[in-house]
């Protein structure tokens, strides 16, 4: 049947199928044409109950913002900080216009998911910036509670936290010039902590600029028994997992000690050299910034035999490796501070230079408009340069 056959059939003859039809039918009957919808709307609407209007914005937060305006208006006025969490919804899916309509209409972005955190978090996991600058102009708070010890999983990650862990540089400067604590504990300790997990260099060489503590102790293996914290600088060493001699459950397992127990899962093996630049540069940056090598070093001697047993090393051959690996970091600690704040300031630099050079270029501009305007009668009155006088004129 043609769409046009119903521009021609009276409106009080459609209207006689509404009571025949369940809503979900009615809906698909009014998608049929332009006419049917405007003929049908208003008995649609009728019969949105409150709680479909909840299952409708719930279906509409993360991408339909004209039906989720209609919704959280009058007559319908479905609460935006239901249960449903459909501040959530909208944020999860990036969409920053149903999700404005969704705290314009008094949505609460401090209310927290028991699976997701808060709004601001799940942005952040998305890596949604502008979602997170909506939600932070709307009273998010940046530094959401912190509600475990750090060696519980899940919930005690801030939106920080998941910005070090992905380098999402744009995101951390954002969070952090909101005022987002670079000290607060998580799962992996400090946002420096998450940053050198994650070996991402830019990532920790900005919170170093902007005073992170590299001196702090963070959680090695939450939950293991050997040992379960120590320094930055071991972190990025890159050291495997110590074996237990005394849980011989742990599922991973060095070549030389897995006949000894059941078969499990591989790792790549610890060699330690030669280190990438990548490796030696984080570690030179922590270095350089106060993480003790004398505390790494006590770690690793305190654990000496159970690291050993990860790789191919004998004990002293693991020690002299080591040892290799962070006087090298040192040797390159000058470049590498050079490379970190000679850039800033020759940036710095370049910056102020150029408005100064701008300044004297505009100065120059206007002394010689003054100028020119001076001698131009000048010009007129005795006559010279016809040519150049239009110039001027034109000019002016």
């Amino acid at each position: 049947m043609s769409r046009d056959y119903f521009a021609e059939v009276p409106p009080e003859l459609i209207l006689l199928l509404p009571p025949l039809l369940s809503t979900s039918s009615l809906n698909a009957f009014a998608l049929g044409c332009y006419r049917l919808c405007e003929i049908l709307q208003p008995e649609l609407e009728s019969r949105i109950t409150p709680e479909l209007a909840q299952e409708l914005l719930l279906w509409a937060a993360p991408s339909k913002p004209h039906i989720v305006a209609k919704l959280v208006s009058p007559p319908h006025s479905v609460n935006p900080n239901s249960t449903h969490g459909y501040l959530h919804v909208a944020v999860e899916a990036g969409n920053t216009e149903t999700a404005l309509l969704l705290l314009q209409a008094g949505a609460d972005p401090t209310v927290s998911d028991p699976d997701q955190g808060q709004a601001l978090r799940v942005a952040a996991i998305g890596g949604h910036v502008e979602m997170m600058k909506l939600l932070l102009d709307h009273g998010a708070p940046v530094d959401e509670h912190v509600r475990c010890h750090y060696r519980c999983a899940g919930s005690s990650e801030s939106a920080l936290h998941y910005a070090c862990s992905l380098g999402h540089l744009e995101m951390m400067e954002l969070l952090i010039s909101r005022g987002a604590n670079l000290e607060s504990i998580g799962y992996h300790g400090t946002a420096l902590g998450f940053a050198v997990r994650s070996f991402e260099i830019d990532a920790v060489k900005l919170l170093l600029r902007k005073g992170a503590d590299a001196t702090v102790t963070v959680p090695l293996f939450p939950g293991a028994a050997l040992p379960p914290e120590t320094n930055l600088l071991y972190i990025a060493m890159g050291l495997q997992h110590p074996i237990d001699l005394h849980r011989p459950c742990i599922p991973v397992y060095p070549p030389r000690f897995k006949s000894r127990l059941a078969p499990a899962v591989d790792l790549p093996e610890w060699k330690g050299l030669p280190m990438s630049e990548d490796q030696q540069q984080l570690m030179a940056l922590l270095l350089a910034h106060g993480a003790s090598k004398v505390i790494t070093m006590q770690t690793i001697s305190e654990h000496l035999a159970p690291l050993a047993l990860t790789t191919e090393y004998t004990e002293e051959e693991y020690l002299e490796v080591v040892e290799k690996m962070i006087e090298q970091a040192e040797n390159a600690v000058p470049d590498v501070l050079g490379a970190l704040y000679d850039g800033v300031l020759r940036v710095d630099s370049k910056r102020k230079s150029a408005k100064r050079k701008e300044g004297r270029t505009h100065k120059v501009k206007t002394q010689n408009m003054d100028r020119t305007r001076m001698e131009e009668p000048e010009r007129r009155i005795e006559g010279a340069g016809k040519e150049l006088g239009m110039a001027v004129d034109s000019a002016l």
